[in-house]
């Protein structure tokens, strides 16, 4: 049944909204179905949807809380609630590869309005079309201004703020990988500060932004500095104190941001980091000089990212150390997507409650939720609506309510909120007898892992001799739920998850299998994985590789799918290799099979990225 509004008794704003979302909801000015009506009230903060003879009354202060309660009214649910955030947004990582299209997002922003949230950042590092810059986004599906001007304006129907999100200084290996950069590169990521020329090129950014979007917000970036000062600036001006070399470059940048009436702001780990010898962001004894305090360019907004903390007080802790350097903070938390396959419910949860409750202690009414796609960018970046939901309803709620998100997400995204919580247990984390975090099993690394040599395999055996056999076995309980969900299209891409889950338990069992076979010199069965084990893994890689070509074109633009099919396609070659090596020892050719029979002592030291872990060669 449709939800009908009248025009001539709802506001200009709230009608522009009720527009936008009726493409694709069942909203429909005027005409037979359940009323929905509207009132303004003085709190800004204020949300109230309550059931009437006619149909629903939302009483909101602002629109980001008429727009959530619009998503109750699809729900069929009354609701009071508090969104006393008045920046709530969202980070939505298109650098590392995956360059989302317009049309896409506009789906994500009819979403993120009924969730309420009011703000929205595109992380681009280069992947803009910055004119007279030829290598800018090159061959990276780089966003054109009118791309980013309708994006900028489908966004401003529903109340969302489009903010850019750029790099400034650091995190620009993208475009300082072509010679074209060499003048203005200091090391492989870092731009050279004081060359005339840096600032030439981001004056150009900048005004790119400024023209592309209404906001006059600006997200720098300049995270992640650690070299900053020590390659081609040290070869050129010597040593010279990197908080000074900060702080007079930000000075710089702020300066160009004054031309454009742009107001800035910036990530602010490298104060924390520069302050101690190991550059570690959360050291709670960092020492940031009084003369680097007093230099900080306060026309810079300060952000604090911190996606790993459990406990509330280093939360609060942390804030207070932020303002006592000056503009800020607004709060970055992070909903999990970075190097895994599939939105990690479990870190979301434990690391989203304690930054809210921290931030509704302090006074911050500024927090975004940032997704992150490191190492290439290959999760199912549409499974985190999920966090996205569990966060809207925590943040405006005291306590959140899975029966109550149950309702709202099947309404305002067709799909189970629990099943994508199931398809989460893909990720995988495990805890000591005390309750606290022991390790991550990431299904990346699981993937990437190479079947001769084992890199991850033998990481992991570090903390427990039998991880594998209750890896598959969480693997396997988590395939039985998603089974008989694959072919569903109303079950948010649960076969991408299916995919995902076979192929690591295929992995793992033909593992098992290898190392015993082989251990026992038991020939048949090293047959019968050469002939059977081995094809039914690379089956189930090419069946991935279909699925998240789906996923990639569902969602974004071409560039950066051949990332994925050319480790996928060198996975499948490596176990053809694996099959070749078990004939030439089955064959006599060779008297051994060398990776199958180092046991080394490793540490635990997992790091699930492509590069460190499908091979022992180095390369980048």
């Amino acid at each position: 049944m449709n939800t009908v509004w009248t025009p001539n008794k709802t506001s200009p704003e709230i009608n522009q909204l009720l527009h936008a979302l009726s493409e694709e909801y069942p909203l429909k000015k005027d005409g037979p179905g359940s009323k929905i009506d509207f009132r303004k009230v003085e709190d800004t903060a204020i949300l109230r949807v309550k059931k009437n003879a006619n149909g629903f009354l939302v009483e909101y202060g602002g629109t980001a809380a008429a727009a959530r309660g619009i998503g109750y009214v699809l729900s069929g649910m009354e609701t009071e609630e508090n969104l006393s955030f008045k920046t709530f947004g969202i980070l939505l990582d298109c650098s590392r590869t995956g360059i989302i299209t317009v049309e896409h997002f506009k789906r994500w922003l009819r979403r993120l309005a009924l969730m309420g949230y009011n703000m929205a950042m595109l992380y681009t590092k280069d992947a803009y079309q910055l004119p007279g810059e030829t290598y800018f986004g090159y061959m990276r599906g780089a966003y054109s201004m009118e791309e980013i001007r309708e994006i900028d304006a489908y966004a401003a129907k529903l109340d969302i703020e489009i903010v850019a999100s750029i790099q400034a200084l650091g995190h620009l290996e993208p475009i300082l990988r072509w010679k074209a950069y060499n003048e203005i590169k200091d090391t492989d990521n870092v731009l050279m500060v004081d060359e005339e020329k840096s600032y030439v090129l981001l004056e150009k950014m900048l005004k790119f932004w400024s023209d592309a979007l209404g906001t006059r917000r600006i997200h720098l970036g300049m995270d992640e500095t650690h070299d900053l000062g020590r390659g081609r600036f040290m070869d050129r001006n010597g040593y010279e104190r990197p908080f000074d070399i900060y702080n007079r470059h930000l000075k710089k940048v702020c300066d160009i941001c004054d031309k454009f009436s742009l107001k800035p702001m910036i990530w602010s780990d490298m104060y924390f980091r520069l302050g101690n010898k190991d550059q570690n962001y959360y050291d709670k004894n960092t020492v940031i000089p009084e003369d680097v305090k007093a230099a900080i360019d306060k026309r810079a907004e300060l952000v604090y990212w911190d996606y790993y903390h459990r406990d509330e007080d280093f939360y609060t802790d942390y804030i207070q150390k932020h303002r006592a350097l000056g503009n800020g903070p607004l709060m970055a938390s992070g909903i999990w997507t970075w190097s895994r396959m599939w939105y990690d419910h479990e870190q979301t949860v434990a690391t989203v409650k304690p930054c809210i409750d921290a931030c509704r202690k302090t006074g911050v009414d500024k927090i975004i939720f940032t997704m992150w796609g490191d190492d290439g960018g290959y999760c199912e970046f549409d499974s985190a609506f999920a966090g996205m939901a569990w966060a809207a309803d925590y943040a405006f709620n005291l306590k959140s309510n899975d029966e109550r998100i149950e309702k709202f997400f099947q309404s305002v995204f067709k799909t189970s909120y629990r099943l994508q919580l199931d398809a989460s247990e893909l990720e995988i984390t495990v805890f000591k007898e005390d309750g606290t975090p022991h390790y991550d099993i990431i299904a990346a690394a699981i993937l990437w892992d190479d079947p001769l040599m084992g890199i991850i395999y033998h990481e992991y055996l570090f903390f427990d001799k039998n991880v594998w056999e209750n890896t598959l076995a969480s693997l396997r309980g988590t395939a039985e739920k998603l089974f008989s969900h694959r072919d569903d299209k109303n079950a948010g891409h649960i076969n991408h998850a299916w995919n995902i889950c076979d192929t690591l338990i295929k992995k793992l069992e033909l593992r098992l299998r290898l190392l015993k076979a082989y251990t026992e010199n038991d020939r048949a069965a090293l047959l019968e994985l050469k002939e059977k084990y081995i094809p039914d893994v690379i089956n189930a890689i090419q069946s991935l590789n279909d699925s998240f070509r789906e996923q990639w074109m569902r969602s974004y633009k071409s560039y950066g799918l051949e990332i994925m099919q050319i480790r996928l396609a060198g996975l499948c070659e490596r176990y053809r290799e694996t099959g070749r090596r078990i004939q030439e020892y089955l064959d006599g050719k060779t008297s051994s099979i060398h990776e199958l029979e180092l046991r080394p002592e490793t540490k635990g030291l997992v790091d699930p990225r492509y590069r460190m872990t499908a091979t022992g060669g180095w390369f980048i």
